[in-house]
């Protein structure tokens, strides 16, 4: 393509950026650490302890190094976000192998929501895309000198990990039969070790300086405690999302691992590779809650594939730029039409949306007045207050963060930036949102953090906080107790401290020989003895299979599921009530139910009693199991009343 041409899109697309660029919260969680560690208060998010709750480190870095020089944090936020942007396009659209090639890139991008959406957002989404062509058009040289080759193709995939550490997912093929070519295990170790020198490096620096050489996010996640088949299934939903919000992208991407398989050269199965294993990992952890932020790249990847890998008469690639531009006219909001009267509902159960309609009525550059990207105030690290301003929140971390500045404590209880609550199993919800994992504040904790002491109730967990503190609050970074503490930490040693169960149900656990009888019937539900659910319940047993029944007392007019669990997987669910109102009596009812076949042949070892609707107050009179409640006779004979075999 003609240069001035390419010049002359890029200038559109520059046009787009600008009509389209907004600043998302969890960039602002990154631009509080920028604040702090420029103002004397270190690394931090919270500047009484040292947790790393940023995944990108490079882009911190280019953000960081912005605002020393400019001292103005979104201006350079928005600037280096759409400098990288630019060379993207500009890198792809120069670099296709033919004119027609060319326009089909044009199109894919321009028409991508996924990719002018976070082309912006403060994200370091652009970053990984420029670092992404670099490795592929060194991949390509057959040129260099092929140890230095390698060693350069390492380095390259060690800033890709820096710039975001699950995009090194998309190098790995790449990697691995560049070294596999090299074929000499001296010249490859020597590129290894020289290449990733970036990445261990940080990880030292991380391990020591945090005490964790991974993001608190990602320990946040590991910690979870959801089934890895409901993450698959919400992965597949949040493919399905874009697919209903941005066809073109997937469409793409979709087209462009076809034309790898039918093609017959190297280059472009290994590239496609690292697309698959990339959204392999994407489906494996159900996605993001920010529909298409995880597909910006392998879009950019897929178009790479298509116009600088392939090679095709001009009869193919017109006609798919064509059809490209007409499935990307039939999304919701196409990029190109987007301008300040952009909006979106949101509306969508799969607990996936639009990211950029919530925050662009408030944090975009066309929708701006001259107070919108004012820097915050931010005081120089000094004696901090005896006690901190203790603030909980879970989303907008990061305007609260700014707003609020340096010494107010945000209290994360989705735990991403919270070093304990990030050890701590998800508090248990069936309709749980990717990305918005509650923890349970255990009793103390605010406390503990507004004093900067250890007032937490749970002696073990106390315990646990005793040895945790240490590593994230002490001044004394190389002393041997922390020293120890960080590797007792990163081993394991420590966790039999957490009570597992008790904290994934919110405390609301008791053993099925508490309930091991039945209020009768009529038996109002605020009567002693009986138990008051203001939250679900989980009631834990032996896990056994073949069990077939089960008896629960339940208020009448109300509506309850109760769920049966194994190892945190509901195996069944059981919607009991409300009983019709021409034949129920007020107070508690009995219900006699059979165990679903699922958990029947599974086995289940917690049974959780949650309100689902009614009248506000619900209550549970007691729980009988087969071969759990040593009440067997009496389970046996209400069935058989039931089944009309006894009377």
């Amino acid at each position: 393509m003609p240069r001035l041409l390419a010049a002359l899109l890029t200038l559109v697309y520059l046009a787009v950026l600008v009509r389209t660029a907004w600043l998302s919260d969890d960039a602002a969680i990154t631009l509080r650490t920028v604040m702090n560690v420029t103002h004397g208060f270190g690394l931090t998010f919270n500047v009484a302890e040292r947790v790393q709750t940023f995944t990108h480190p490079l882009w911190l870095l280019v953000l960081t190094a912005g605002y020393m020089l400019t001292r103005h944090l979104y201006l350079v936020t928005f600037a280096a976000s759409v400098g990288v942007s630019l060379s993207v396009f500009w890198l792809v659209v120069t670099r296709a192998a033919s004119a027609s090639q060319a326009a089909l890139a044009v199109v894919a991008l321009l028409f991508s929501r996924a990719f002018v959406d976070f082309s912006t957002s403060g994200l370091e989404n652009p970053l990984v895309s420029l670092l992404l062509i670099g490795l592929v058009v060194l991949f390509l040289n057959e040129r260099m000198e092929r140890s230095r080759w390698l060693a350069r193709l390492w380095t390259l995939g060690s800033l890709l990990y820096l710039a975001r550490p699950d995009a090194v997912l998309l190098a790995v093929p790449m990697l691995g039969v560049a070294s596999w070519q090299v074929r000499r295990p001296s010249t490859i170790a020597r590129a290894f070790f020289m290449g990733t020198a970036p990445a261990w490096a940080w990880t030292l620096f991380a391990t020591l300086y945090y005490g964790f050489p991974l993001p608190n996010t990602a320990y946040a996640k590991l910690a979870m405690g959801i089934p890895a088949h409901a993450l698959w299934t919400q992965g597949a939903l949040y493919f399905v999302d874009s697919i209903d919000r941005d066809p073109l992208t997937l469409t793409t991407v979709a087209f462009a691992l076809v034309a790898a398989a039918a093609a017959r050269r190297t280059a472009p199965r290994v590239l496609a590779a690292g697309i698959v294993l990339y959204l392999l990992y994407v489906m494996s952890i159900g996605g993001d809650f920010m529909a298409g932020r995880f597909f910006s790249v392998p879009l950019v990847a897929s178009v790479l594939l298509l116009t600088r890998l392939m090679a095709a008469p001009r009869a193919l690639w017109i006609p798919a730029a064509g059809v490209l531009a007409l499935v990307g006219c039939t999304a919701t909001h196409v990029p190109l039409w987007s301008n300040s009267r952009f909006s979106d509902s949101n509306a969508k159960p799969n607990g996936v949306i639009d990211e950029r309609a919530v925050y662009f009525h408030d944090k975009s550059l066309v929708l701006a007045r001259r107070v919108t990207f004012r820097d915050p105030e931010w005081p120089r690290a000094g004696t901090r207050p005896q006690r901190m301003n203790v603030l909980p929140a879970c989303g907008l971390m990061g305007s609260s963060g700014l707003d609020f500045g340096p010494y107010a404590y945000l209290l994360d209880e989705c735990a991403l930036a919270d070093p304990l609550l990030a050890r701590l199993p998800a508090v248990f919800n069936p309709e749980w949102r990717t990305g918005h994992y509650r923890r349970m504040i255990p009793a103390g904790y605010r406390d503990s953090v507004e004093k900067s002491d250890n007032e937490l109730q749970d002696p073990s967990l106390h315990e646990y906080y005793d040895h945790l503190r240490l590593i994230i609050r002490s001044d004394r970074l190389w002393s041997t107790a922390r020293l120890k503490a960080i590797v007792a930490m990163n081993l394991g040693r420590y966790d039999h401290l957490i009570d597992r169960t008790y904290y994934r149900h919110g405390g609301s656990v008791v053993g099925i020989e508490t309930l091991a009888r039945l209020a009768p019937d009529g038996t109002p539900g605020n009567a002693e003895g009986t138990f008051e659910l203001k939250a679900p319940l989980a009631i834990t047993c032996p896990d056994k299979r073949g069990r077939r029944y089960l008896e629960v007392s339940l208020e009448a007019d109300d509506r309850y599921f109760v769920m049966l669990l194994r190892k945190g997987r509901i195996e069944s669910t059981l919607d009991l009530g409300p009983i019709p109102e021409y034949r129920r009596r007020p107070g508690l009812t009995t219900y006699v139910v059979d165990v679903p076949p699922n958990a029947r042949a599974h086995g289940f070892d917690t049974i959780v009693v949650a309100p689902a609707s009614g009248d506000g107050h619900h209550a549970l009179g007691g729980l009988l199991l087969e071969g759990a409640s040593g009440m067997d006779a009496r389970i046996y004979r209400d069935v058989a009343v039931r089944d009309g075999m006894a009377r």
